[in-house]
């Protein structure tokens, strides 16, 4: 998986990564920031939210985690890092890749998918590309997983990044998405579920 931030992944897809853990595999996690200009006002605001991204994974049971420290807030799908990323994608040999979708409104998720397409095609891997969505809607869906019976798990790792939840409420805020495209697209599915598009 690939997070421009730590929260990204449990705010994203928090649900499915924890179904893939309970169903045996492993998951993998690559941060490519530290976050470090969403510490509003902590003293280390990257490492804060560093930590917070292993609790999180220790909640969903995330086996490994990687932070690249590449700069909050100017992530740029570099050549040198693309060629770090399909490196990385080779020597795992991911089935399934999880990476933010390309219409997000965040420029560092945008800057996410491009990286991550740019690598996926430099490794010559033939993964899956599972996007999904955090500060903008998916419009176009091609997948959506019910998380029905692991939506607590979700929640809980969400609320690890107690920074960000200070300020807004997240875990509010994507239970109601999720319930939302359970209701709306998982149909004969479960209550929640998380949506994902191939691009």
């Amino acid at each position: 998986m690939i997070c421009a931030h730590p929260d990204d992944e449990a705010i994203g897809c928090g649900g499915t990564l924890r179904r893939h853990v309970l169903d045996g595999d492993e998951v993998s996690v690559v941060f490519l920031t530290s976050g470090e200009r969403g510490g509003h006002g902590s003293e280390d605001p990257g490492g804060t939210r560093e930590r917070e991204a292993h609790e999180a994974a220790g909640v969903l049971g995330i086996q490994r985690v990687e932070f690249w420290r590449e700069p909050d807030g100017r992530l740029r799908a570099s050549r040198e890092l693309t060629g770090r990323l399909a490196a990385l994608i080779a020597r795992l040999g991911p089935a399934v890749l999880y990476a933010p979708h390309r219409a997000d409104d965040h420029a560092d998720h945008r800057a996410a998918a491009r990286l991550t397409r740019r690598a996926l095609t430099a490794a010559g891997h033939h993964a899956e590309l599972r996007c999904f969505e955090i500060w903008a809607p998916i419009i176009e869906i091609s997948a959506v997983i019910d998380i029905s019976a692991v939506i607590e798990d979700k929640l809980r790792a969400i609320r690890c990044y107690r920074s960000q939840c200070a300020v807004m409420p997240f875990d509010a805020a994507f239970e109601g998405l999720a319930r939302y495209r359970g209701e709306m697209h998982s149909w004969p599915g479960g209550p929640y579920a998380e949506a994902f598009s191939e691009r």
